[in-house]
Parts: C-alpha cells; sequence; structure tokens
C-alpha cells in the first residue's frame, strides 16, 4: 500500500506541484514584509514569518535531498526505469542542498537578532538582517521556480548529463 502511494509522491510532477505549493506563501512574504520593515519598531511577526519559511525550506530542502534514500527504504530502487530515476535523484539532491543551506542563511538572520544585545548588539540593524533573511527567501524562490522548471519540462536533458 505505501509503495504506489510512495511512488507517486517521490515522482517529478508531485515534487515540482510541492516546490510550487512551497513557493507561494514564500512569495506572499516577499511582497508583504517589505511593507512593514523601517515603519515599526517591532518586527515580531516579520521575524517570525521568515523564521516559518525558513524552516519550510530547510524541511524541503532535506527531503528533496534524500530522495533517492526515501526511494530505497520503500524499495524503489532498481525499477524498470531506474537511469531516470537516479536522474531525478539527481537533480532533487543539488537543488535540496541549495534549498536547505539558503534555508539556514535566512534563519541565521533571524536568530541573529533574536540573540540578546548582551551577546551580540543588532540594536539598530534589525530591518536589515530581516531584510537579508527576505533576500534569502527571494533567492530560496528563485530557486525553487527553477526547480519545478526541470522537473515538469527540462529533465530529460538532465539524464544526458548524469549518464
Amino acid at each position: 500500500m505505501m509503495r504506489p502511494l510512495m511512488r507517486v509522491v517521490l515522482s517529478h510532477y508531485a515534487i515540482g506541484l510541492i516546490s510550487v505549493l512551497i513557493c507561494i506563501p514564500m512569495i506572499i512574504t516577499l511582497t508583504e514584509i517589505p511593507k512593514s520593515l523601517w515603519l515599526k519598531p517591532d518586527l515580531h511577526e516579520e521575524m517570525d514569518i521568515v523564521t516559518g519559511i525558513g524552516v519550510i525550506m530547510i524541511g524541503w530542502g532535506v527531503l528533496l535531498e534524500e530522495r533517492k534514500t526515501l526511494r530505497e527504504i520503500f524499495g524503489l530502487l532498481e525499477v524498470q526505469n531506474e537511469q531516470w530515476q537516479v536522474a531525478i535523484d539527481h537533480v532533487c539532491h543539488n537543488y535540496g542542498v541549495g534549498q536547505l543551506s539558503i534555508g539556514l542563511m535566512a534563519e541565521i538572520c533571524i536568530e541573529l537578532i533574536k540573540i540578546p544585545n548582551t551577546i551580540i548588539y543588532t540594536g539598530e540593524v534589525d530591518d536589515y538582517l530581516v531584510a537579508a533573511g527576505l533576500v534569502f527567501v527571494g533567492v530560496g524562490a528563485l530557486l525553487l521556480v527553477r526547480h519545478v522548471l526541470v522537473m515538469f519540462f527540462f529533465l530529460p536533458r538532465s539524464v544526458a548529463v548524469v549518464h
């Protein structure tokens, strides 16, 4: 029962669709948060949003990165189209590492603000750190859009690159 479900969930179309769905709150974040930067003293909500998006980016990056391991766990290795699956694994691994790394950078920007000012003084640069976190969210969104395009349209070319 789990094998057929995981075969669908780990397909390049499902991965592309999930990436699209993850892009939506990222894009909303990129359009809404800049409206309040430098206009109000309390950035807790903005920090929480960037932190939440960063966690989503990290989580999705790890899942993408470990697609091959998930296929192994659910007995989906050595299938008829294994060369195709290996190509998808390779692309997902690369984009997953990117998403994970960029999400961590967004998180670092926000965590710097949360450290007490007696340790790291960020008093006057909190808005800039949130903006830097937003830049990383934007880069992550662009990376996911590119990943979606590869998953839906350009994956056959990557098969030739991998093998």
